[in-house]
């Protein structure tokens, strides 16, 4: 919950909460805008649908909480995250300037 809301701030810093924070660039914003509408209108169409979905489906309400639910899952199952949504990983791990899932890696190695 603290990551959600959290995301909500950020998202409002540049006085809109649109799901798109204040970004460093036109190319950022671009990549941002593709993957996470695709990603928002996939969110959507099974939640429509009534499916089981990976990010909660309260992030299909519109793009704000989509982005909010998708910070959640960034931190909290980094590795489910980027299992499922390598591109939406990737591009909040450019944002956040953080590799949870890498993170995760060193601090517990899998015993061979």
């Amino acid at each position: 919950m603290v990551y959600h809301e959290f995301a909500h701030k950020l998202d409002m810093l540049d006085g809109a909460a649109d799901g798109t924070p204040p970004l460093a660039d036109r190319d950022q914003l671009a990549e941002w805008v593709a993957v996470c509408s695709r990603e928002f209108l996939r969110l959507r169409r099974l939640a429509e649908k009534g499916h089981k979905t990976f990010l909660d489906a309260y992030g299909a309400k519109n793009e704000a909480e989509f982005f909010a639910v998708a910070t959640e899952a960034f931190f909290d199952r980094p590795h489910a995250l980027l299992g499922h949504a390598p591109d939406l990983y990737n591009i909040l791990s450019a944002y956040y300037r953080q590799d949870p899932a890498g993170r995760v890696n060193r601090a517990c190695p899998v015993k061979e």
